[in-house]
């Protein structure tokens, strides 16, 4: 029995770490087929470069894989393992990549989505340079759903749509922050990740609704929060900004950051302050002054800043700055 349903348990895979002879050997057998389930082929005669990581729990897996143009199959021996799971393709960036199955065959552009019955013998070709993400989806919790999941060999949800938006920032966001980094996502993220599937593919009547309230509330929260750290330096940054580019309203951001327990404010200021001070301790940014290093963490007047940066840290920039040079030198 897994020891934690909502801990994710990690694994890391890079053909960097592996001399070039032993390379092709060792991901054929343990990367590829022991932890992926799956086969590869070189497209090209580039030397093969892969590097996995994967966060698995009981009923998902999320997968991201940085690759060279590579074809990954599964062949009619791997199907013998009888697994009736899904595996759905999140998206790739930097390439376009080709489904052939059954003699349907299909070729689509990175941003679009698609679900991938495992009980059939299939090839899943990236065709450039690209990091793939994708999750694997234990058949029974994905079937509870999704209305009328079947054993299609490809099922693709409708491009562009706001659930796949939402599912492609939610999967960038565990990878960036890590899948334990946020107390507010961790004990979700597997649920949120299944339930933003099926609304990418068509849920059922209580998927849509648990989702409403769940995984689409923290998806969007997690693409306020990477906008907001992306935008430090902007000072004009707030609820309403944030409301007008996401197509919500500023009430409804707030509400979103009070879930958490921080208010949308407190969490704008915390996140300046955390870059300020990593700036200030930074000897290359030693020739900045003060001033500067609070217009770029979006702070508009020096003033505020150092009120903030004093109630926040027990000391005022100049003071954390001189303080840290001085340790640096003992």
């Amino acid at each position: 029995m897994h020891p934690n349903a909502n801990e994710a348990t990690p694994f890391r895979f890079s053909t960097s770490d592996l001399s070039p002879q032993e390379r092709m050997a060792f991901t054929r057998d343990v990367a590829a087929r022991i932890y992926m389930r799956l086969d590869f082929e070189p497209i090209d005669d580039s030397p093969l470069s892969i590097r996995v990581e994967r966060h698995a729990w009981p009923s998902v897996s999320l997968i991201y894989c940085e690759t060279n143009p590579l074809s990954f199959l599964r062949t009619p021996e791997l199907i013998r393992d009888a697994d009736g799971d899904f595996r759905f393709i999140v998206g790739v960036e930097g390439a376009r990549y080709q489904f052939a199955s059954s003699g349907v065959e299909e070729t689509m552009d990175g941003s679009e989505g698609a679900l991938l019955f495992n009980g059939v013998a299939r090839r899943v070709s990236l065709l450039g340079a690209c990091v793939c993400t994708a999750m694997r989806i234990k058949r029974d919790r994905l079937a509870a759903a999704v209305r009328g999941l079947d054993d299609r060999a490809i099922r693709r949800p409708e491009r562009a749509s706001e659930p796949m938006s939402l599912l492609r920032g939610y999967a960038a966001l565990v990878r960036r922050l890590g899948p334990t980094a946020d107390p507010a996502l961790v004990h979700q993220i597997p649920n949120h990740l299944i339930d933003l599937v099926a609304l990418a593919l068509g849920p059922t009547e209580e998927t849509r609704m648990r989702a409403k309230s769940g995984a689409a509330r923290m998806a969007r929260l997690a693409a306020i929060r990477a906008d907001v750290l992306a935008n430090l330096s902007e000072t004009t940054l707030s609820a309403k900004t944030m409301g007008r580019r996401h197509g919500v309203t500023d009430r409804y951001v707030h509400l979103l950051f009070e879930e958490t327990g921080q208010t949308f404010g407190r969490f704008l200021e915390e996140e300046r302050l955390k870059r300020a001070l990593a700036l200030l301790r930074d000897p290359m940014h030693a020739s900045k002054r003060i001033g500067e290093i609070a217009t770029a963490v979006g702070f508009a007047e020096h003033s505020s800043f150092d009120r903030a940066f004093r109630r926040r840290f027990g000391d005022t920039p100049t003071g954390m700055r001189y303080r840290h040079a001085s340790d640096g030198k003992e």
